[in-house]
Formats: structure tokens, C-alpha cells, sequence
């Protein structure tokens, strides 16, 4: 039997934030979490970490979103809520084991994913400007953010796609697995000179089209929020430029016009240097590599994880349509303004 139970959730939620609120499981692939509302009608929702996930790794996640909220209050991250301690993240024991346990504010909103099919040309074009202003906001957000953590060794960093080719000779489709090696095998060797001529700091590392929050009510849609910090790290400052695009793109037929506007709005947020330009489409290929490869490795070991696989077909095509696209085309008209 399921000792993490709504009733627990409860009960924890009244002891540690003296939070009266009724509780509904979410799905989670590995964590455990419960959405709260409390009895004025506010939403929460408390989130109990997988045993696997250490404390650091759980706090980096938290002071990231506590200095968003701090630095870039207009763009709209899960606010962290400390618990009667003062605390924002509590070691609990829970089923007999020890849980890391915080609250979150639960933030509406639909997903970009959920929205952008539903948009005619003009809003959607809309959205694409304001996606690029978010994650604009949010590479400017983290800037200069430090935390002890934020150096740990992630799967899903771009700094580390040659460990993920070794996931080459599990992919089954041979015209797949020549495209993935064929831009991996461009990107992975210019990763050391990167390092020295490109700016790096902390990183959001993950705003893919279901961490995008829309509110669609109105003329104008925008991004009102982006949440799930789990795969914070440092990298390249470029990369969560490169990471919107690279979701964001699969749902246009004219994905080089789509990109242009989401790298627009980005920069009327966040000036980005002249060779930081110059490879973006490098990045955005290296992603979509690095998709593909990670849910490669998802099908050996977690063969049951449907997750892995949400936008593998989007990611294959997009990969496909933009492997023989010159590299400039996409950032021409911002490269003349652009300064290193």
C-alpha cells in the first residue's frame, strides 16, 4: 500500500506551513507531488523529491527561483514558500524514508504545447516574440547566480553531448543515427574553444514547450511563466536560446521565420555577442541530437518511461528539416547590430 497518500500530503502541508488544504495527487514520473487548495480557494502545490535527488541539488532549484523572483518579477516562475521553520526545503521522514518536501505556489496557465496549435498566424507570431522575451528574462535572471551545485555534472548539459554519443549504436534507424553523429560529431570538437570564447553562467537548461506556462486569454498571448528548474546547471549562457528554439520550432512550417522572432525577443531582452549568433543554429542542432540520444538511452533503461518519447517525433523532423539549412540564414538580420 501507498503510504504517500493524499492524507499525508495533508497533514504535512498543516504541520510544516500550517496550510489547511485539500490534496490531489499529480503524475510524476519519479517525485512525488500533490496539489493543494486551501480553504480561501489558493493553490499549491508540495512536491516530496525522489530519495535519489540529493539536498544541494533540491536547493539549487529553489534559490534559483527565489532570486528570479527577486531579479525578473515580471517573468513568472513557481514562487518557494518557507515552511513555519523559516526553511524552504525540509527533510522529512515520510513512508520510512527520508523525502526532501517544499511548497510551491501552483502556477495556471496551459503549456506552450498544449496552445500553440489552437493560435492563427498573428497570435502566434505574438507568442514567438514573447517566448523570446522570457527566456530573455530568464537568461538575464540568472546572471551572475552562484550555488554550489550548479557545477554538477548533468546528462542533459550541452557541454557534455560526447558522453551521450556513446547512445550512437543504439539508435536503430541508420539515416537517424548518420544525421545525429553527422552534427554531434561538428559540435562536440568545438566545445573546448567554446568554453574560452563564449560567456557562461547558471542556466534554466530546460525551457521545452511543456516548462512553457501561456495565458491565451485575450488578443495577445504570452508566456506568463516557466517552471521545472530540475535540470539547472552551468553551461553556455546561449544554450536556453538555443533550448526554446529548438522545442518551439516543430510546430511551424516555417520554423527559420519562427526561430527570428523568438531570437528577436530574446535580444530586446538580452544583447547576445556577435559569435554567440553565429552559432546558435549550431546549438539548436546539438539539442536536437541530444534529444534524440537521451531518449535513445530512455528506451534501454526505462523502458517503460512514455515521458522520454513526448517529442521525439517533432524532434526527428525538425532535425531533419534544418540539418542542410545554412547556418547564418537564421540569425542574418541581427548579425550586423551584434557586438563581441
Amino acid at each position: 500500500m501507498d503510504a504517500l497518500t493524499e492524507a499525508t500530503a495533508e497533514a504535512i502541508a498543516q504541520q510544516h506551513w500550517g496550510l489547511r488544504a485539500r490534496a490531489r495527487a499529480l503524475p510524476s514520473h519519479s517525485d512525488r507531488n500533490f496539489l493543494l487548495r486551501g480553504e480561501d480557494g489558493a493553490r499549491f502545490v508540495l512536491k516530496l523529491a525522489h530519495p535519489s535527488w540529493s539536498f544541494a541539488d533540491i536547493d539549487l532549484e529553489n534559490q534559483a527561483m527565489l532570486a528570479l523572483a527577486a531579479r525578473e518579477p515580471a517573468l513568472g516562475c513557481p514562487r518557494v514558500h518557507p515552511a513555519r521553520d523559516g526553511a524552504y526545503l525540509l527533510a522529512l521522514p515520510v513512508a520510512g524514508e527520508t523525502r526532501l518536501v517544499r511548497l510551491l505556489d501552483f502556477v495556471p496557465g496551459e503549456t506552450y504545447a498544449e496552445v500553440i496549435g489552437t493560435l492563427g498566424s498573428r497570435r502566434r507570431a505574438a507568442l514567438h516574440d514573447s517566448l523570446g522575451r522570457a527566456v530573455g528574462r530568464l537568461t538575464r535572471g540568472l546572471a551572475g547566480f552562484t550555488h554550489p551545485a550548479a557545477a554538477r555534472e548533468h546528462d542533459w548539459n550541452l557541454m557534455r553531448l560526447s558522453e551521450a554519443l556513446r547512445e550512437l549504436e543504439h539508435l536503430a534507424d541508420a539515416e537517424l543515427r548518420a544525421l545525429v553523429r553527422r552534427h554531434a560529431e561538428a559540435f562536440c570538437p568545438q566545445i573546448p574553444a567554446w568554453r574560452v570564447s563564449l560567456p557562461i553562467q547558471v542556466l534554466h537548461n530546460d525551457a521545452n514547450d511543456r516548462n512553457v506556462i501561456v495565458d491565451a486569454a485575450g488578443d495577445t498571448p504570452r508566456v506568463s511563466a516557466i517552471i521545472d528548474f530540475g535540470d539547472t546547471c552551468t553551461s553556455f549562457r546561449l544554450a536556453d536560446l538555443a533550448i526554446a528554439c529548438a522545442y518551439a520550432l516543430q510546430y511551424e512550417d516555417d520554423p527559420l521565420a519562427c526561430a527570428r522572432r523568438i531570437v528577436a525577443g530574446y535580444l530586446a531582452e538580452q544583447p547576445l555577442l556577435r559569435r554567440e549568433l553565429a552559432a546558435l543554429h549550431a546549438f539548436i542542432l546539438a539539442r536536437l541530437c541530444q534529444s534524440i540520444l537521451m531518449a535513445t538511452r530512455a528506451a534501454r533503461e526505462q523502458p517503460g518511461n512514455d515521458f522520454a518519447f513526448v517529442s521525439q517525433a517533432g524532434v526527428r523532423r525538425l532535425l531533419q528539416r534544418l540539418s542542410d539549412v545554412d547556418g547564418t540564414t537564421l540569425v542574418e538580420p541581427f548579425l550586423e547590430s551584434a557586438r563581441d
